[in-house]
């Protein structure tokens, strides 16, 4: 959750580069579309050990996702349709990303990395099927915006700390990283089925919302 305030704090400055790249009049959808191949650039660059020029790559393919929305809004075109397919797009970066890291040695942590966040990013939609959710930012840490800093945060570290000794065990730093990350996403799945399950308990979360009102009211008497 700590990433949210980051993303905050970046966002106007994000905004502003969204409005440079404006002026090239590339379709907000198809810009979007342009961090597959960066991402897929930096996962290329990161299997053949150039790991320097796959960290920018990367970085820039996890950041896409909000300079594109500067993009829509400097050219006024944002639509709902391209909110949704945006969210498309920063999954499959995601993908192609950690497939990069599958064929360079690290296939466990990456299957235990996409595994964790599937489960994260479908508890939300999955209880929408269930009862209404609206439009609302559930509490879970290891979202997003907070497992890809953390990701190039730890690809930049292990370009100068390449591995880690932990007791008589010599790790790769990124595989320690990964598997921080693992238990951080699933921390925050499992934190998301709870919250479901209160949701879902209370018959969608308008009536949490009325409920908690009702709460705080009282005890304003």
């Amino acid at each position: 959750m700590f990433g949210n305030g980051v993303r905050k704090r970046l966002g106007k400055g994000l905004d502003k580069v969204g409005s440079l790249f404006a002026i090239t009049r590339i379709p907000p959808n198809v810009f979007s579309a342009l961090a597959l191949g960066i991402a897929a650039a930096g996962a290329f660059l990161f299997h053949y050990h150039h790991h320097v020029l796959a960290l920018v790559f990367i970085g820039a393919a996890c950041l896409w996702d909000t300079i594109d929305g500067g993009v829509a809004r400097a050219q006024k075109k944002v639509t709902k349709f391209g909110y949704y397919l945006e969210g498309i797009i920063d999954k499959w970066v995601e993908v192609i990303i950690y497939l990069g890291f599958a064929v360079s040695g690290y296939a466990l942590d990456a299957f235990l990395v996409i595994s964790a966040t599937l489960m994260l990013s479908f508890a939300k939609p999955r209880a929408a099927q269930v009862v209404p959710i609206g439009e609302h930012d559930w509490p879970a840490v290891g979202e997003r915006f907070e497992r890809l800093l953390l990701l190039n945060i730890g690809l930049a570290v292990s370009l100068f700390l390449p591995t880690v000794r932990i007791a008589h065990v010599v790790l790769p730093t990124l595989t320690i990283v990964f598997r921080i990350l693992f238990v951080l996403i699933l921390v925050g799945g499992i934190q998301r089925i709870f919250y479901a399950r209160k949701i879902i308990r209370l018959g969608g979360l308008e009536k949490m919302n009325v409920l908690t009102r009702d709460v705080f009211a009282h005890g304003q008497k």
